[in-house]
């Protein structure tokens, strides 16, 4: 039985070392991918709509309030583990 094991795991090391060098040497001769272009055409900033205004509080005009969320700071971690 201790033939049959230590012939398994120098398989299993034979076989995975031969597998990641498969790989690298597949990855290294893969087609490259194509630089960036840095000559795009540049876009131009959209001109500024007067038809969209922020609404007031006091307002009904059917406009959507968005409360303002001020940030909070908790000093205690959020997730606690009991540790060993």
């Amino acid at each position: 039985m201790k033939i049959v094991k230590k012939g398994m795991r120098i398989w299993i090391t034979i076989t995975a070392v031969f597998s990641f060098l498969g790989g690298w040497v597949l990855f290294s001769h893969s087609p490259k991918p194509a630089p960036l272009q840095a000559s795009q055409p540049a876009i131009s900033a959209p001109a500024s709509n007067p038809s969209f205004s922020v609404p007031n509080n006091n307002s009904q005009s059917g406009g959507f309030f968005v409360p303002q969320q001020n940030p909070t700071f908790n000093p205690s971690p959020r997730l606690r583990t009991g540790g060993s």
